[in-house]
């Protein structure tokens, strides 16, 4: 309770959770929260500004953007929490194996495959391989997380590296520990805190990532709601509707802001540095 308590009192981590939430209690309650079905059309009200009717306006439909961005939460929850468990379970044991054996395939193999990765910025190997595999949400995760586990494979190997020759490593396998049980539960179980840090950071960029490709055509497709799609519908309409373009991209905004705060306070929680 007082480790809880701790990493409030850190501001930025509680501002960070409160934005969390926020996005996980719209995203469940979308059907109770949205008054209108995101993808009903209503051509009798096209392009209307914010009204109490429509507290968002409507788009070139007549759909209601408040509901379209309440029910764009689900697919941004979604998001996050797909492509960085993707990415972990790649990352993760690649990086705890290549650290505890070290050798050929890891110094020569392993990480020379990680750095060519990571000579690509993240989005554009993002873009690559969702192009090479095609259009659709479940592509587009696939593609973030294979574009993340390079960072998770680093993350784990550097603290395996440190974590191999810790004093309660060697009593473990002077007494005839196995390898798996000592990686698995002495080194994979001290390694979590900055593994959790990059994965709450990580969730940010997936994000921002869904939405850039969902804005490109290659994630979540129409008439599923998405804010990356909802900004590229809307894009046309900026000199006659330009409040088509705020609320999405302002949901972006808070929900990555909410994710790199809730990092920073989790990274300052578990610095044994910062920690008093």
């Amino acid at each position: 309770m007082k480790s809880v308590l701790k990493f409030f009192r850190t501001g930025l981590g509680l501002i960070g959770a409160i934005i969390i939430l926020a996005l996980v209690l719209t995203a469940a309650l979308a059907p109770v929260i949205a008054p209108y079905d995101p993808n009903a059309q209503n051509y009798e009200k096209i392009l209307q500004e914010p009204n109490a009717e429509h507290y968002f306006g409507t788009d070139d439909l007549g759909r209601d953007i408040f509901s379209r961005v309440v029910y764009g939460a689900q697919v941004s929850i979604k998001a996050a929490i797909i492509s960085v468990g993707i990415a972990m379970l790649i990352g993760i044991p690649i990086g705890l194996f290549t650290g505890y054996y070290r050798g050929f395939w890891d110094e020569w193999v392993v990480m020379r495959v990680i750095d060519a990765l990571q000579a690509f910025p993240f989005l554009i190997l993002a873009l690559a391989i969702s192009a090479v595999l095609g259009s659709g949400f479940g592509n587009a995760m696939l593609a973030i997380g294979i574009g993340f586990a390079p960072a998770f494979v680093r993350i784990t190997r550097g603290q395996v590296l440190t974590l191999r020759n810790m004093e309660y490593v060697h009593a473990a396998k002077s007494v005839g520990v196995k390898d798996m049980r000592i990686i698995f539960g002495h080194i994979l179980p001290n390694a979590m805190g900055p593994i959790i840090i990059q994965s709450t950071l990580a969730m940010a960029t997936g994000i921002l990532a869904e939405a850039s490709l969902s804005y490109l055509g290659l994630g979540v497709q129409p008439p599923t709601p998405s804010w990356g799609s909802m900004l590229n519908q809307a894009q046309t309409l900026m000199s006659v509707a330009p409040y088509a373009t705020y609320y999405p991209g302002l949901a972006i905004f808070v929900v990555v802001l909410g994710f790199n705060l809730l990092g920073d306070g989790l990274q300052q929680f578990l610095d044994p540095k910062t920690r008093k």
